[in-house]
């Protein structure tokens, strides 16, 4: 049985050093945000998630309530659970969790 490094090199797994296997992504190192899986960093908060996810694209006219992080009009659940607003800078979000990120439109 061999492996494949590159497209140039075929190694034997059986004899290959660390180096020379390929790398497998952890699945752990993952997060999954409204159905997509993104990769995770170990300082994850709710907030960072949901800058990451809306940037400047923040519904319209949508601002920071006084004292919480965030755009009005938003809603996070972690792994189905709703976090409320001023608890978004300081929850932490584990390698794996599910984060929905739900916003309100106004509209006829």
């Amino acid at each position: 049985m061999t492996s494949t490094t590159d497209s140039t090199t075929t190694v034997d797994p059986r004899t290959a050093t660390t180096e020379q296997l390929p790398v497998v992504p952890d699945p752990r190192a993952l997060l999954t945000v409204n159905g997509v899986d993104r990769p995770w960093a170990a300082d994850a908060t709710v907030e960072s998630v949901v800058r990451d996810l809306l940037g400047e694209g923040a519904p319209a006219g949508a601002t920071a309530d006084a004292g919480c992080a965030g755009p009005t009009g938003v809603a996070v659940a972690l792994d189905d659970a709703i976090v409320p607003r001023g608890l978004w800078a300081t929850t932490a979000v584990p390698a794996g969790a599910r984060v929905e990120v739900v916003t309100a439109v106004q509209g006829g």
